[in-house]
């Protein structure tokens, strides 16, 4: 039996459970969807399904329990708020049949806007992207950054969270991971961090991990995914991520393609810091160069932290993960290079 049945049916096990239905059914086999890296997707419906089940849905199977509860009830919250990324209809705990925790939401029609995109759709595909991409991307940040986030802080508070509640708390995570993995190269970097943190600005809601793998684009809607290390902080802690993966296209190309979107990237994530700034109120001051700077490099300590955890443990991520394109950038970030 293949991994996609076994979790199928672990699933159609978790839901009958959850929902008090033991006739349930899925319409047709589950299709794994691709392109998310931390957690297991399917899509899925259900014939006569119960109420809020109706639909084409999708299965988010996340490992770490913790984490899944975060980043539910984030998306909950900015959905409530009218921002477009999926609806959740319903959470399992990881207690089920599945193992794992369980967020069950609606299935959005789109294609990331980078999909696909190889040495040949560079001279064809990159003209459109550098032209589209950057707006696209600080809309969807300055609707993010527009939401009120007093109502998701609230909630958030109630919960333990996984990576730090701020970003102060989100670097002494990594410092602690990179610790318990060894790297006391990397908890000294960022401990560096913590004693030359700015001043942090206006609290909006955040989702840190804005990037084009991240969004889907439809005919009418360009949805949000990944909730992951979302939450209520410094507007530049999703900026300056942005701008970090679009200066260095974590795309797989050989040399040649390489060398040539290099300067490409870097044009794109000026035009995205411009398209963002001229969107919002955020005046040069309010995204200065050094802040913006120092959020770059608490993501490539999460980069290098990461990395280097799936190497203690054995677990290296699969060819075309952006962090494998992205590691040799982050340590030039945190001078660890040399």
């Amino acid at each position: 039996m293949s991994d996609n049945a076994v979790t199928s049916g672990l699933l159609l096990e978790t839901l009958r459970a959850e929902t008090g239905r033991p006739d349930l059914e899925f319409e047709s086999a589950p299709l794994p969807l691709s392109g998310g890296f931390y957690a297991e997707m399917l899509r899925f419906g259900l014939v006569d399904p119960p109420d809020g089940l109706a639909g084409d849905l999708v299965a988010r199977i996340v490992p770490d329990a913790g984490a899944g509860v975060w980043e539910a009830t984030v998306q909950r919250y900015v959905a409530a708020q009218g921002f477009p990324t999926p609806a959740v209809r319903m959470t399992v705990g990881a207690g089920s049949a599945l193992g794992r925790y369980l967020v069950v939401m609606d299935h959005v029609d789109g294609h990331p806007p980078m999909a696909g995109l190889g040495i040949g759709d560079v001279t064809l595909g990159l003209p459109r992207l550098v032209h589209e991409l950057p707006r696209r991307l600080a809309r969807i940040a300055a609707c993010l950054h527009a939401l009120d986030p007093g109502p998701l802080a609230a909630a958030l508070a109630a919960f333990n969270p996984p990576h730090g509640a701020t970003t102060a708390g989100f670097v002494h995570t990594q410092v602690d991971l990179a610790v318990a993995c060894g790297r006391h190269d990397l908890a000294r970097a960022g401990e560096r961090l913590l004693a030359a943190q700015p001043t942090i600005g206006a609290e909006v809601v955040v989702h840190g991990d804005l990037h084009p793998f991240n969004l889907l684009v439809g005919r009418d809607e360009t949805w949000l995914v990944d909730w992951t290390v979302a939450g209520v902080g410094d507007p530049a802690f999703t900026v300056a991520f942005t701008e970090l993966m679009l200066a260095h296209p974590p795309v797989p190309l050989p040399r040649a393609g390489a060398a040539l979107l290099a300067p490409v990237g870097r044009y794109v994530a000026r035009r995205f810091l411009r398209a963002y700034r001229n969107l919002t109120d955020a005046a040069p001051e309010a995204l200065h160069d050094a802040q913006l700077q120092w959020h770059r490099s608490v993501h490539a300590l999460r980069i290098l932290v990461e990395l280097a955890g799936w190497n203690a443990a054995g677990a290296w991520p699969q060819n075309g993960h952006p962090w494998l394109v992205l590691e040799p950038v982050a340590a030039r970030l945190l001078g660890l290079d040399r």
